[in-house]
């Protein structure tokens, strides 16, 4: 299993890539937007410099032919640049276009095993379920993403299935266990999993004890 950060913050992902815990990162335009006052070419160019690993870069628009031109100029930012394109018929026309000129893609949301099972069929390299969003729906993310698992593993499938759309610590650990490939965590979450107040409480126990020790 891999964990990517998602964000497209520099200052974030700089600070999980010092952990040594990320394998690549995520970003959308939600994201992006939030980074106010940043030109986004540039902090996209930057992440892709920093990150060892792939950087999923996601397309603006819907059309066809405006999702190709995107694509490529954002595949020429990075060798390891990942082209997000939407879900839908024109998305996968744009992957099967984009498999033959040699750039990666990733399908983002999908929220069935159906969807996914098209993105793998298409040529993508990644297929990104969302999980709080499948569930808003009033569907098992969980089931979701076994199925979806089962299904490729069946079938020597090599797409990796991404599980974003994180909202709870559990459901990085629900995903995990529902064998997705591959976490894209947002921040708060990768930090939340590094703590435990039995930790803290076990750590602050040592080292009073290792100062008595010394005052003596």
């Amino acid at each position: 299993m891999q964990i990517f950060i998602d964000s497209a913050n520099l200052e974030e992902i700089k600070e999980v890539l010092s952990w040594g815990i990320a394998d690549g990162c995520t970003t959308n335009p939600k994201l992006a937007s939030q980074e106010k006052g940043k030109d986004f070419e540039a902090n996209i160019k930057e992440i892709l410099k920093i990150v060892n690993g792939p950087v999923s870069i996601e397309v603006t628009t819907n059309d066809l032919n405006e999702m190709l031109k995107e694509a490529e100029k954002y595949a020429s930012w990075g060798k390891n640049a990942v082209v997000k394109v939407p879900m839908g018929i024109a998305g996968l026309k744009a992957v099967k276009i984009l498999k033959e000129k040699g750039i990666k893609t990733n399908v983002t949301a999908c929220m069935s095993v159906g969807q996914a099972i098209l993105a793998a069929k298409a040529g993508a390299d990644y297929a990104s379920l969302f999980y709080s969003r499948i569930g808003d729906m009033g569907y098992n993310p969980t089931k979701v993403v076994e199925d979806t698992v089962k299904i490729f593993e069946l079938s020597n499938v090599r797409t990796k299935i991404i599980v974003g759309s994180i909202r709870h610590l559990m459901q990085v650990i629900d995903s995990g266990l529902a064998g997705a490939h591959i976490l894209t965590v947002p921040y708060q979450f990768l930090a939340l999993m590094s703590k435990n107040p039995k930790t803290d409480e076990s750590i602050a126990e040592f080292l009073e004890h290792w100062n008595g020790y010394k005052e003596k």
